[in-house]
């Protein structure tokens, strides 16, 4: 990544996520928010891709974790289910016990709330100019 890739947070998923899973060296269930804390990047021994890839990683499990876990925001399960157990979204969805549109309105605004914490932890570690999720 050299010049800042600027997209939204369904795209970044979509298309660069499991990638920079695969470079980081990281696994899923490295980001799980119960193993957050486990989290820990890795020395200057690596390729400068390497350590990028595993700081964007790093800023998604943060942002994931951060994200509102009520009841009528599930956000942290919602962004967990989909995109760290890759489970479909009927089963999220049956998980939550909301109707389809519900859901689907839910996962937009949780994409949205990860968005904005993704950028707070990218500015945090760094990488601000590397990557830009709106």
């Amino acid at each position: 990544m050299s010049d800042k890739a600027v997209m939204d947070a369904k795209t970044f998923f979509k298309t660069y996520f499991d990638r920079l899973i695969r470079i980081s060296g990281y696994s899923f269930a490295d980001l799980m928010p119960t193993n957050i804390n486990n989290l820990q990047l890795r020395d200057n021994n690596y390729s400068n891709e390497i350590k990028q890839a595993e700081r964007v990683i790093h800023c998604v499990a943060k942002a994931i974790n951060d994200s509102k876990s009520e009841p009528r925001k599930p956000y942290k399960a919602i962004l967990t289910g989909v995109y760290l157990k890759n489970e479909l979204n009927w089963e999220v969805r049956n998980e939550i016990g909301y109707s389809n549109t519900r859901y689907y309105v839910l996962k937009k605004q949780a994409l949205e709330e990860f968005a904005e914490r993704f950028n707070y932890y990218a500015v945090q570690e760094g990488i601000s100019s590397l990557i830009e999720l709106s």
